[in-house]
């Protein structure tokens, strides 16, 4: 994975990990001269996993584990991973102990062709910030009562820019988004290739 860290001065982009004795995604990290480093999780800013990551549940528990770690957490991408989530997986990935404490602005689920049902298992992450600059969830397989969900998720997060493209939405969908309490702020709604609306 790529994993971005921010220290005092600057934002180091952080390459390769390696691991030496350490599980994917451990608690112990080292740097690229395997250097020991003790937190590089609680600063990391941004973490981009690969496309076709073929995930399993023990992979989405130690991915939660970090995301439950983050402290500086802004960018969060996980695209590309078609067909591989099931509901208990994403249960792992996002529903850690206790509130998360980062300041998330971007969140990036598209191409993972999950449907409305492991939808329902992603929006309490969603109402752990009051707004966020940027969500994805291109390329799903979300259908209308998905879009009435999340626009009831909308009702409690602001989201500026919504990027829903290739999904199962139609104009009955779209208008449960646009009639959601946080719609108006709304700058950019991305809803291409869904199936009545073009």
């Amino acid at each position: 994975f790529i994993l971005y860290v921010a220290n005092q001065t600057k934002l180091e982009k952080m390459n390769k990990v390696i691991a030496d004795r350490m599980k994917l995604f451990g608690i112990t990290c080292y740097d690229e001269n395997g250097s020991k480093i003790d937190d590089i999780i609680n600063s990391a800013t941004k973490i981009k996993f690969p496309h076709a990551l073929h995930l399993n549940l023990d992979k989405c528990r130690e991915i939660g584990l970090v995301l439950s770690r983050c402290k500086m957490l802004q960018e969060l991408c996980l695209n590309g991973n078609r067909g591989s989530f099931r509901e208990d997986m994403l249960v792992a990935l996002f529903l850690a102990e206790g509130p998360y404490n980062f300041p998330l602005k971007s969140l990036d689920l598209g191409n993972n062709q999950f449907g409305t049902r492991e939808l329902t298992t992603i929006l309490p992450f969603l109402k752990s910030w009051e707004e966020l600059d940027y969500l994805s969830l291109d390329g799903n397989c979300i259908d209308n009562e998905g879009a009435q969900l999340l626009a009831e998720t909308l009702d409690t997060v602001r989201i500026r820019r919504l990027s829903l493209n290739r999904n199962q939405i139609s104009k009955e969908g779209l208008s449960c988004i646009l009639s959601s309490q946080n719609a108006r702020y709304l700058t950019s709604l991305m809803i291409s290739d869904n199936e009545d609306i073009g």
